[in-house]
């Protein structure tokens, strides 16, 4: 099957015609569509944020622990 996507929303995701993506349902019975290379781009944002969290957990978000993550990151 086939999936005509506009092409406004194409090239905000940088989608280009042949492009490969993966094909999900969700739990509301819908259909995600995830260009692939994009997953694991997720996946890795939520291992280093879980990272982060963990490092920061009861600790208040002030301006030098902010400073820290900048620094410590590279962000």
């Amino acid at each position: 099957l086939a999936v005509r996507i506009p092409s406004e929303i194409a090239r905000a995701l940088s989608i280009k015609e042949g492009a490969a993506v993966d094909c999900l349902t969700t739990p509301s019975g819908t259909l995600e569509l995830i260009p692939v290379g994009r997953k694991a781009r997720g996946e890795w944002l939520r291992t280093h944020f879980s990272r982060v969290n963990a490092r920061l957990a009861g600790k208040a978000m002030t301006t030098p622990t902010a400073q820290l993550l900048h620094e410590e990151e590279r962000y």
